[in-house]
Formats: structure tokens, sequence, C-alpha cells
């Protein structure tokens, strides 16, 4: 590409500001957004196509999602923050779909759900948690598909039974001593 192909790209309109490289035509490395004066997003482009980092902020300034493009999909790990920059959720993308696992938190960083996900669909485990860590709910999961039943638990480690009620501490001690949980 000659050199005089590539231009300077410095857009505004009303407080946002682009600034970033043409290249034929076609966006090409950096692309900076700016919200009246402060940064917004940071994008990189491949001869138009979404390709490299992505970083979004809140108007705090602080983090709000880190993610990778490659060729205008979600490709690699992203991560999403709350305002305050804590972690709120991450998911692993193949070629824009989610593949591999998928993490919610709490405020306090303590996983809410855990999911994986094959190209696309829910694959393998699905775990949700209650407040205090413990598990709450899990579900196998195949191509998308639940593949067999909820198990579902109370807040002390206890499974629940069809009525969705704790067994007794009894046959849960009981359980556990053959090796069944």
């Amino acid at each position: 590409m000659a050199v005089e192909d590539v231009q300077t790209l410095d857009l505004e309109r009303e407080q946002t500001r682009l600034t970033g490289t043409l290249a034929g035509g076609a966006l090409h490395g950096a692309l900076q957004i700016r919200e009246a004066g402060k940064p917004l997003a940071q994008l990189a482009y491949e001869q138009g196509a979404l390709h490299g980092p992505f970083q979004l902020l809140h108007p705090n300034g602080k983090l709000a999602a880190r993610m990778h493009y490659a060729d205008n999909a979600l490709h690699g790990p992203a991560s999403f923050f709350g305002p305050d920059g804590k972690l709120l959720h991450t998911t692993s993308y193949r070629l824009g779909m989610p593949h591999g696992d998928a993490k919610v938190f709490q405020p306090d960083g303590r996983v809410v759900q855990h999911s994986r996900y094959r190209q696309g669909k829910l694959h393998g485990l699905q775990q949700r948690f209650h407040a205090n860590g413990q598990l709450a709910e899990r579900h196998q999961f195949v191509d998308g598909k639940p593949a067999g039943r909820v198990e579902g638990f109370h807040t002390d480690g206890r499974p629940l039974d069809a009525d969705n009620k704790p067994i007794s501490r009894l046959a849960w001690w009981w359980r556990r001593w053959q090796g069944h949980d």
C-alpha cells in the first residue's frame, strides 16, 4: 500500500471524537473514541475489520469491558466490569460464539454461575451458587440441551428432594458416609 493511501481520521460530532487511521479507505490500526474529552473506547482494525484488542470504559474512566476481535468476531477471553471496577462476568469466545468457560461474579468476587460452552451452546456442567458460596444447582448440557435432571442444593450443602426441600441431615450424612455425595 502506498504512503499516500494512508490518511489520519479525526472526526468530531458534538462531544464525541474518533481518531484513527484509514489505509486504502478502510479503518486500519488503533481507533480511539472520546466523549467530552474522556476516553470511551479503544479498538483495533485491520483492513476495515475489527481485529485485535477492544476496550470500553465507563464514563468515570474505569474499565467496562476488555475483549479481543479477529475478523469482526469476538475471539478469545472477554471480561466485563462494573462502574466500580469490579469484575462482573467473563466469557471465552471463538469466532463470535461463546466457547469455553463463562463465569458470573458477585460483588465480593465469588462465582455466582459457572457454565461451559461449545460453539455457542451450553455444553458440560453448569453450576449456580448461593450467596454464601455453596453450590445451589448443577445441571449437565450436551450441545445446548439439558442432559439429565437439575440437581438442587440447600445453602448448607444438603441436596434438595423432589419437593425442593433439603433432605434430613441424617440422610445427608448417610449418603456421604456411603460415598454417594
